[in-house]
């Protein structure tokens, strides 16, 4: 073996995401399974359309899915906690724009009991009025906080523009928010969007014999009075591109962030757009690294990134450099923007931004719960197993022209958001 001489890159032919075996409980739920690992760990995330998208009241999907861990009828939210703790388990609830998720991680040996505290906090939440309160007052202190922070006042003024009028993917929720919402209204929403006829369920991990049994006998077990129509709001498709500056008294440094409205991954561009993205400003070895970090020094970090969410997907640049000197740095972020529609990226650049993305992609389905997490992406948009596999090929075979017309297509400069704060 020769030491000194650098072995050779071997990729990948295909990405392939095992197809998860599905199930349907008793009372219609389907449940997609992924058995594999070595580990005697199993995850099981529940899925609803809850997310804010559905309500027209801010911050409410996002209270009742925090909450609901705040105790039941019989358990307060120390004893919900505990219980879970003993078996070794725990919760994570997470709720986006478009859904809402309560995943439990757990031993495989204990999945019976902890799939029945976990079938209890989902039917007998009752959001007791000091959770309510403390949770307010938390989250009002951290907003307090969060205004004081240039890099929080970019982003909501960019979302604000970037989705208007009231749009949900623009809407952030305000102290008056968190106020605003009684106990009668979160468990409206928690009974008419939690229920069995509104969601599904991804198991990962090492299961047995008696797993799915079990979840039968619980999660198939939930029955819901309730008849779930899911409210589907229209909300404006366009944007108007505008600059805004926020003035922010004794800043030094200055957030900047510059985007726009582009297709989401159900567009066929979305995947190509991905790649251009990376060779802005998707990784370390970016152009916009490059630029104002390692030649001018502006700033220590700054990047791009492509963001797909169910009805919409947008393209933003976000970075923070001393206040002195943002006019430039908006200047060099244009420029770089305006070099790849004009030029073609070079076959070395480009190939190194290809291995970058394919590692990336290999090492985001490592382990059986990492794979659970790109089913459930293909899931949310009703995209076909094998989309990773297209993904792959993608990135793998994209020229230099495709990517080059990619730009000329969505990436204006002149219609683009801008906002700088401070």
């Amino acid at each position: 073996m020769n030491r000194t001489t650098e072995p050779a890159l071997l990729l990948p032919d295909k990405i392939t995401v095992p197809e998860p075996e599905v199930t349907e409980l008793k009372n219609g739920v389907k449940v997609y399974c992924v058995n594999a690992g070595e580990q005697e760990i199993l995850k099981l995330e529940i899925i609803f359309r809850a997310g804010e998208w559905y309500g027209d009241k801010i911050a409410l999907a996002t209270m009742v899915n925090k909450l609901m861990e705040a105790g039941t009828s019989a358990k307060t939210a120390y004893e919900l906690s505990q219980a879970f703790d003993y078996y070794g388990a725990y919760i994570e609830t997470e709720c986006t724009a478009d859904v809402a998720s309560v995943k439990l991680f757990t031993l495989t040996r204990f999945a019976k009991e902890t799939f029945i505290l976990l079938m209890e906090m989902l039917t007998d939440a009752v959001f007791p009025e000091e959770e309510m309160e403390l949770f307010a007052t938390q989250n009002i202190q951290q907003l307090r906080i969060n205004r004081k922070k240039v890099e929080y006042l970019a982003r909501v003024k960019f979302n604000h523009l970037l989705f208007p009028s009231g749009h949900p993917y623009g809407r952030i929720a305000d102290e008056e928010s968190y106020r605003q919402h009684s106990q009668n209204d979160l468990k409206k929403w928690y009974t008419e969007t939690y229920c069995p006829q509104n969601c599904l369920a991804i198991l990962s991990g090492k299961t047995d014999d008696n797993t799915l049994q079990y979840l039968n006998d619980t999660l198939g077990e939930w029955k819901s009075k309730v008849q779930h129509q899911p409210v589907e709001l229209n909300y404006p498709s366009e944007f108007i591109p505008q600059k805004s500056f926020i003035p922010v008294e004794g800043a030094v440094q200055s957030a900047i962030r510059i985007g726009c409205r582009i297709p989401n991954k159900l567009h066929p561009d979305f995947a190509s757009l991905t790649v251009l993205n990376t060779v802005l400003g998707g990784y370390f070895g970016s152009r916009l690294m490059s630029n104002l970090r390692e030649d001018k020094g502006y700033t220590y970090g700054i990047g791009s990134a492509t963001v797909s969410m169910v009805h919409s997907g947008y393209f933003f640049v976000t970075t923070q450099v001393a206040a002195t000197v943002k006019e430039d740095a908006l200047i060099q972020i244009y420029k770089e923007i305006q070099i790849l529609r004009e030029q073609e990226i070079g076959e070395v650049e480009l190939q190194l931004v290809k291995n970058y993305m394919i590692g990336t992609l290999q090492r985001s389905m490592d382990g059986p719960m990492a794979i659970s997490d790109r089913i459930k992406s293909t899931l949310i948009y009703g995209l076909k197993m094998n989309y990773y596999e297209n993904y792959l090929h993608v990135i793998k075979n994209i020229s230099p022209e495709q990517l080059i017309h990619l730009a000329k297509t969505y990436l204006h400069t002149e219609g683009m958001v801008e906002v700088v704060a401070g």
